[in-house]
């Protein structure tokens, strides 16, 4: 089924406050880009201390989504024994030997599960840190909102996946449409950004994408953000076929700029590069203190599914050493980060470049038996094939 995209969103001639607010998107988006950019740059070529940290928040979630890789046992390794929550003293161990600027909670887990979040976002504050987060939102209302506002969360992601009570439902087992619908208009009444997140987990959400982004609009959204399925064994979950929905993703791109909403994700028809910044940005730490190089190494996916084919991931050449251990400043300056990092930069492409299907698949079977960090080269992620 081809997605079609309303066309009547024209500005209509004299339409100065919507004129007035793309221009104002655009120049916050560009400058915000500029600085992003900019450090970038600048990591690329010298080390520098992380400029922010992802942990792993909890192991607990309250839904049981059917596409959620927590469901494939061999996909996920748990942290050791009887370690379900992110503690204030375990995060403070992260941060104490960095100057980093932002907090992001994430992980298999739902954040809002973990009873000291609230006192984790409190004492990032305390130290001059903003926080963001990605929830499934069911457990948000407004004291807890106006709570994490006031104490220095910048952007929460929603995963909403499906513009639809059906859909969503039917992916997001366990959660109330209305419910959620009401939190993520509670965020984006608020001083939070609020981006609504959407996998592409079925034919069905990708012909509601029209929809959707009337949602996220009406809801005050400041964007969307999307990815795609990530299949991890061909027994768990069969991800839509994208040639059926050609040029749904550019229609997506220009509708939600006329709803005055950004627009963040990787998914194109043909694998693209795009470089990877994680190693000289940001580390991923584990309930255990392991510290990994990348968020999509970190979930410690063993395989991988792509063109049908399961393929073995080396996730443990990507642990960087362990917080129990070494400060994070010792690890983030040590002789591993900085032997991926060479890596990295003597592999990288133009932003944009494509690759055929099959030739991604031929050089993905090449690095099966790599012991190093070869496997950056053909990494999913890295060429826009595959969600976090």
């Amino acid at each position: 089924m081809q997605v079609t995209f309303p066309t009547t969103m024209r500005f209509k001639r004299g339409s100065f406050q919507d004129i007035i607010v793309l221009r104002r998107l655009d120049m916050k988006d560009k400058l915000f880009q500029k600085v992003i950019d900019t450090y970038k740059w600048l990591a690329l070529r010298h080390t520098l201390g992380p400029r922010a940290i992802v942990v792993e928040t909890t192991k607990v979630c309250n839904l049981k989504c059917p596409g959620c890789r927590r469901n494939y046992q061999l996909g996920t390794i748990s942290s050791e024994s009887g370690v379900k929550h992110l503690t204030p003293g375990e995060l403070w161990k992260a941060i104490e030997t960095t100057n980093i600027q932002y907090v992001r909670f994430e992980g298999d887990g739902e954040p809002t599960c973990n009873p000291n979040l609230k006192d984790m976002v409190k004492l990032c504050h305390r130290l001059g840190i903003r926080s963001m987060m990605t929830t499934n939102g069911t457990l948000l209302d407004k004291d807890y909102i106006r709570l994490l506002e006031e104490n220095g969360m910048t952007r929460i992601h929603v995963s909403f996946d499906g513009a639809t009570k059906e859909t969503y439902e039917k992916i997001r087992v366990g959660a109330d449409y209305d419910r959620v619908l009401h939190n993520c208009k509670l965020i984006g009444e608020s001083k939070i950004q609020l981006f609504m997140s959407v996998v592409f987990f079925s034919d069905e959400v990708m012909e509601e994408l029209p929809l959707y982004v009337g949602l996220a609009k009406e809801v005050g959204a400041t964007g969307i953000h999307y990815m795609k399925m990530q299949q991890e064994s061909l027994k768990f979950g069969v991800p839509p076929d994208l040639s059926k929905h050609t040029g749904v993703l550019e229609g997506l791109r220009d509708y939600a700029r006329k709803k005055g909403l950004l627009v963040v994700g990787t998914c194109t028809e043909e694998p693209t590069f795009t470089p990877c910044y994680d190693p000289f940005i940001q580390p991923y730490i584990l309930l255990n203190g392991d510290v990994y190089a990348c968020t999509y190494l970190a979930n410690l996916r063993r395989q991988e599914v792509y063109m049908g084919k399961e393929l073995k991931v080396p996730y443990q050449n990507y642990k960087m050493g362990n917080l129990r251990e070494s400060s994070m400043r010792e690890i983030w300056f040590g002789t591993k980060y900085q032997e991926l990092r060479k890596e990295l930069k003597s592999t990288r492409y133009p932003r944009g470049r494509t690759l055929a299907k099959e030739e991604l698949l031929k050089l993905k079977e090449e690095l099966q038996s790599v012991k190093d960090f070869s496997y950056c080269q053909g990494c999913l992620a890295r060429w826009g094939e595959s969600g976090l």
